[in-house]
């Protein structure tokens, strides 16, 4: 049994001890950094490289934009999917708009972000020039691509859940004596939220990968994409990689506190 347990990690083991010879016969660390090297900058996050800042706090800056954008994709993509799915007539007006728009990738939008938002940070757009905070590295031209990626995931998936509850219930509903608003509250939505919490989780996922690719774009002054490009521009490929591991990392942690947030919402999933 406590060798089954360790059967998993053989075949990452095997792959970073061959990386690691091979990086020591290479001799290059500028094209294949030593397993060494990478480990040293994850173990010293806090260090500045280039007087850009930190691996903590680029990733701090690309966490809170991601956030930002994703809470307003996730309230706007919902709400639209429970109107859209329980009126037939505002889903067949609203739905050919959303079937052209939502084949748009959102790294597309990002030269229309910068011709319309410039460099706008979120305290410019409410009249504050500079806090002196984090906020002040958030533009609103990334927010509206990140707005863009996480939006359709949620809609879609909360269209679909709302659309597909059992007709069933909404009879049985219908016949006990519910409003339509008792039926929406009590029956469509809760039947929707696995639906939604798949939604919501997609959705996050695309923001960060959104994220990271519009922080290589000119116009980015920091952000865990924007420390990737720049270390790959001074050749410091343990700095690269290390970013990479973060970004890698960071995605899957975001990705499993989703779903163990809504885990609470769908408990029931599965046993009806």
């Amino acid at each position: 049994m406590r060798v089954g347990r360790f059967q998993g990690l053989l075949l990452p083991a095997a792959l970073i001890l061959l990386w690691q010879l091979a990086a020591v016969r290479l001799g290059k660390p500028f094209v294949l950094p030593t397993v060494t090297a990478v480990w040293d900058e994850l173990l010293h996050p806090l260090r500045d490289h280039y007087n850009t800042g930190s691996l903590v706090s680029h990733t701090g800056v690309s966490v809170l934009r991601v956030m930002i954008g994703f809470m307003a994709a996730a309230v706007a993509g919902t709400l639209a999917g429970l109107v859209m799915g329980s009126s037939r007539t505002t889903r067949r007006l609203v739905e050919p708009v959303v079937e052209i728009l939502r084949p748009l990738c959102p790294i597309a939008w990002i030269p229309f972000a910068i011709a319309v938002f410039k460099l706008t940070t979120l305290p410019q757009l409410a009249g504050v020039r500079h806090t002196n905070t984090i906020l002040d590295h958030v533009q609103v031209g990334m927010l509206f691509v990140l707005f863009w990626g996480g939006f359709f995931p949620v809609l879609i998936n909360t269209l679909d859940g709302v659309a597909s509850v059992n007709r069933g219930y909404l009879r049985l509903a219908h016949a006990l004596g519910a409003s339509p608003a008792q039926t929406f509250l009590h029956v469509r939505l809760p039947a929707a939220m696995p639906m939604i919490t798949t939604g919501l989780r997609q959705g996050i996922g695309v923001c960060w990968f959104v994220i990271i690719a519009a922080e290589m774009l000119p116009g980015s002054d920091c952000g865990i994409g924007y420390f990737l490009i720049y270390a790959a521009d001074q050749s410091d490929m343990a700095c690269v990689v290390a970013a990479m591991v973060v970004i890698g990392g960071m995605g899957a942690l975001l990705s499993a506190a989703m779903t163990r947030s809504m885990r609470t919402l769908v408990a029931w999933h599965g046993k009806e």
